[in-house]
């Protein structure tokens, strides 16, 4: 009987436990239009020159290399980590009142971030009671300056009585609060990768891959009318004592 298969599916990824080629847990990747895999190979052929036209008569196999794509269009920040070669995580952020902070030489609509840090490059966040001065003179929100509290970015406003180049104080309680991010890195994120079938059409067919290398593949975009993607291009290896790949049907009772 012929199996015309349509195929639909969930894939999942688990890092290695540290050291070892070992998958650590599995999670879904979400939402994947794409998930394709490709064989390559370089063969030494030998062709025939005794008489007449040469013709090949032995053909080996040399070298075969597997590779693969993924696309992504669950921006979940853990897949946001795999494109970008890095780590997600949580910044805690704790609760502090009374706060100075002093930008130097401001220029006229432009946004300074609060809390800067080498530890914490990207500021603080989830202000409140701020109060921005230069020198002792208190400034008007909304006439010298905003500040948007969620994200702890104040901008100087033009046309007020904050000037160019001034030095302005800027006065804060900040909240506890957390949030997520992700650091890039520069090393390849190295896994296991299964593909469960949920296909409506054909036989459900499972691959397992227990090694693989994925890396960014394309073009991530920030600013697009179309719904976001994450192009992910796969390594796959071959794991001490396994195979590269293997396909499982599912299970049956023999006859």
């Amino acid at each position: 009987m012929a199996n015309y298969v349509v195929s639909k599916g969930e894939l999942h990824f688990s890092l290695f436990r540290e050291n070892t080629e070992i998958p650590s847990g599995f999670r879904f990747l979400g939402n994947a239009p794409e998930f394709n895999v490709t064989i390559e190979n370089e063969t030494l052929d030998h062709f025939s020159s005794t008489r007449g036209i040469r013709e090949k008569d032995a053909s080996i196999v040399l070298e075969t290399n597997a590779s693969g794509s993924i696309v992504l269009d669950d921006i979940q920040i853990e897949n946001l980590a795999l494109f970008f070669f890095g780590e997600s995580g949580a910044v805690a952020q704790t609760a502090a009142t009374s706060q100075s902070e002093t930008f130097t030489d401001v220029k006229l609509g432009h946004s300074y971030q609060v809390g800067i840090t080498t530890n914490n490059p990207t500021g603080v966040r989830s202000l409140s009671n701020v109060v921005v001065k230069v020198g002792v003179t208190t400034k008007t929100a909304g006439t010298d300056y905003t500040v948007d509290l969620e994200l702890g970015i104040v901008t100087v406003l033009a046309g007020g009585t904050i000037l160019a180049n001034d030095d302005i104080i800027v006065e804060y309680d900040r909240a506890a609060k957390s949030r997520k991010q992700v650091i890039s890195g520069t090393d390849q994120v190295e896994g296991a990768l299964r593909f469960i079938s949920y296909n409506e059409q054909g036989e459900k067919l499972d691959y397992f891959l227990p090694k693989v290398k994925l890396a960014p593949n394309g073009d991530f975009a920030l600013i697009s009318d179309e719904w976001q993607q994450l192009p992910l291009s796969i390594e796959i290896l071959k794991a001490t004592g396994k195979e590269r790949i293997y396909v499982d049907g599912r299970p049956f009772t023999a006859a």
